[in-house]
C-alpha cells in the first residue's frame, strides 16, 4: 500500500530513538504534509507542508492534538482509531476535514503508523481539496445534464463504439415502448434488431465514419406502426450522441396542406379554363352581331370590344398553363397578344412588319390585364391609321426592366403619324389607355411626328425577375 511505504520511508529516514525528534531532508522537503506525534494523537513535530497548508504556526499545533485539527462531524469517527494506535493498530488512507487556522475546512487523506516501542506515531497526509472540489462538480454538473435530457422535449441516447447502448431518456423509453432497464448495456442493433442496414443505421454510421454531425428525416418501419423520425447524431471520443423526434403529425400535416395546394392549383385552372372560354364565347357572339350590322362606325366599335376581350382570355389561357398564378411574364403575353392582333388584321408582314425587344419578366395579374390592354389598343391603332393607303412600315414593342423595380413599355411605328389637326384627338382607345396607365399608376408619355407615333410607359413592376425559359409551346387562343 502507498501509504504503507511512505510511512516506511519516513521511519527509516527519522531512525528516531523514543521521545527523541529528528529532523532531515526528507522531513522538511517533503510536499506532503508529515507529523509526528504521542500515540494518543499529540503533535510532537510537524513538516512546513503541513504548517503552510492549514495555516498555524507550528508552536500552535505542538500544543494541539490531531483530533483538534478534525471537523466535528468526522472526529467521532476517527477518535476509535487514534485510541487504537497505542495497541499498534495502524490508520490505512481514511478521508477527513482538517480544519484551518482561518476556520476554513480542507479535505485530506491521512494515514498513521505507530511504533509502541517508541511511544510514536508517524503521520502522512495529502490535501485533496481540488480533487474533491472538481469531483463534486463533475458530479453537479452531471446532475444538471441528466435533468437536461430528461426534461429535453427530444428523445435521447447514447452509444459506445460497440453500439452499447449507454444512457436513454425518458422521452426515448416512451418513442420506443421500451424500458430503459431492457436496453441499458445491450447492442442498439441487438436492441432493435429491424433497424440493421436502414436509413438511420446509415446516417448513424456516416456520422462515426466522418466525425462530423450527421442529419435526416426517415421513416422508422415500427413493428406496429410507421412513424417518421428527424434524426441528429453527434460523434464523439467516446461513440454517438443521438437526438431524435417524432414528426409523424407534421408530416402527414405537411402531406395534408400538399395535396391542398394541388386540388387549389386544379381548382385555379379550371377557373382560368372557364373563364378564358366564356370570354371567346362573347367574341364569337360579337362576331356574330357584327354580320348583321352595315354601319361601318359600328362594326369597328364591335371589332374594337371583340379585340379587348380577346386580349383579356388570352391572359387567362397563358395563366391556366402557367405553373405560378399570382404572376405572369409579361413579355410571353405581349409577344402572342401582338402577333394575333397582326393576324387578325391579315397583315401581310412584307407591307408592315413586327420587330419586338421584349424582356421575360413576371408581374402580377392586375398589373398585367392593364399592360395587355395597352398594347392592343396601340397596336390596333396603328395597324389602322398609321399605314393608309397600302404604305409600308414596322411597328416595334419594347419592354425592359429599369431600376428600383421600375419596368418600361414602348410602342411606335413609323407611319404617318397624328395629323396636324388631329394631335389632340381622344378617340375612346386612347382614353382608355390613359385610364389603364393610371390604374397601374404608370407615367405615360406620346410622341408623334411625319416619322411616326410613339408611346412611352413607365411603372412598377413589384416583383418583376428575368424568366430563364420557357418549355411550354405557346398556345394562341382562337377568335371566335
Amino acid at each position: 500500500m502507498a501509504w504503507y511505504s511512505s510511512l516506511a520511508r519516513l521511519l527509516q529516514a527519522l531512525r528516531l530513538k523514543p521521545r527523541q525528534v529528528r529532523t532531515d531532508h526528507f522531513f522538511v522537503l517533503s510536499l506532503d504534509m508529515l507529523c509526528i506525534t504521542a500515540l494518543d494523537g499529540g503533535f510532537l513535530e510537524v513538516n512546513p507542508a503541513l504548517t503552510r497548508t492549514l495555516g498555524y504556526a507550528e508552536t500552535e499545533l505542538l500544543s494541539k492534538n490531531i483530533l483538534d485539527l478534525l471537523h466535528p462531524d468526522d472526529r467521532a469517527a476517527a477518535a476509535p482509531r487514534v485510541a487504537a494506535l497505542a495497541h499498534g493498530n495502524p490508520i490505512g488512507g481514511i478521508e477527513s476535514r482538517w480544519r484551518c487556522a482561518d476556520g476554513s475546512d480542507k479535505w485530506v487523506t491521512w494515514s498513521t503508523m505507530p511504533s509502541v516501542s517508541e511511544g510514536l506515531a508517524y503521520t502522512v497526509a495529502h490535501d485533496r481539496t481540488r480533487q474533491k472540489m472538481d469531483e463534486k462538480a463533475l458530479r453537479e454538473a452531471d446532475v444538471r445534464c441528466v435533468c437536461a435530457l430528461e426534461s429535453t422535449t427530444d428523445a435521447f441516447f447514447t452509444v459506445d463504439r460497440d453500439w452499447r447502448l449507454l444512457r436513454v431518456n425518458q422521452q426515448a423509453e416512451r418513442l420506443w415502448a421500451r424500458s430503459r432497464m431492457d436496453l441499458l448495456g445491450r447492442s442498439l442493433w441487438e436492441a432493435f434488431p429491424e433497424a440493421p442496414d436502414g436509413p438511420f443505421h446509415r446516417i448513424y454510421e456516416k456520422a462515426l465514419r466522418s466525425g462530423t454531425p450527421s442529419h435526416g428525416e426517415e421513416l422508422y418501419a415500427h413493428p406496429v406502426h410507421d412513424r417518421w423520425f428527424e434524426v441528429h447524431a453527434y460523434p464523439s471520443e467516446d461513440g454517438l450522441a443521438v437526438y431524435f423526434r417524432d414528426v409523424t403529425d407534421r408530416r402527414h400535416f405537411d402531406e395534408k396542406i400538399q395535396r391542398s395546394l394541388q386540388e387549389r392549383e386544379v381548382l385555379l385552372r379550371e377557373v382560368h379554363h372557364r373563364v378564358k372560354n366564356n370570354l371567346q364565347i362573347i367574341c364569337s357572339m360579337l362576331r356574330l352581331q357584327s354580320r348583321n350590322i352595315q354601319d361601318e362606325a359600328m362594326l369597328q366599335a364591335l371589332r374594337d370590344c371583340r379585340e379587348r376581350v380577346h386580349a383579356m382570355a388570352m391572359l387567362h389561357d397563358q395563366l391556366h398553363r402557367a405553373r405560378d398564378f399570382s404572376h405572369i411574364n409579361l413579355g410571353e403575353y405581349i409577344r402572342n397578344l401582338a402577333a394575333s392582333l397582326f393576324c387578325s388584321y391579315g397583315v401581310n408582314s412584307a407591307d408592315i412588319a413586327l420587330r419586338t425587344d421584349v424582356e421575360d419578366m413576371n408581374v402580377s395579374i392586375d398589373t398585367a390585364i392593364p399592360c395587355g390592354l395597352i398594347v392592343n389598343e396601340l397596336v390596333s391603332n396603328s395597324l389602322r391609321h398609321a399605314f393608309p393607303n397600302g404604305r409600308k412600315g414596322h411597328i416595334w414593342l419594347g419592354l425592359s426592366a429599369r431600376s428600383n423595380g421600375n419596368a418600361e413599355l414602348t410602342a411606335r411605328d413609323d407611319g404617318r403619324g397624328f395629323p396636324g389637326s388631329a394631335v389632340s384627338t381622344r378617340s375612346l382607345g386612347l382614353r382608355l389607355v390613359e385610364l389603364l396607365a393610371e390604374q397601374i399608376d404608370a407615367r405615360l408619355e406620346r410622341s408623334s411626328t411625319e416619322a411616326g407615333t410613339g408611346y412611352r410607359l413607365t411603372f412598377q413592376a413589384g416583383q418583376a425577375r428575368e424568366v430563364e425559359s420557357h418549355e411550354q409551346t405557346p398556345h394562341p387562343v382562337g377568335r371566335g
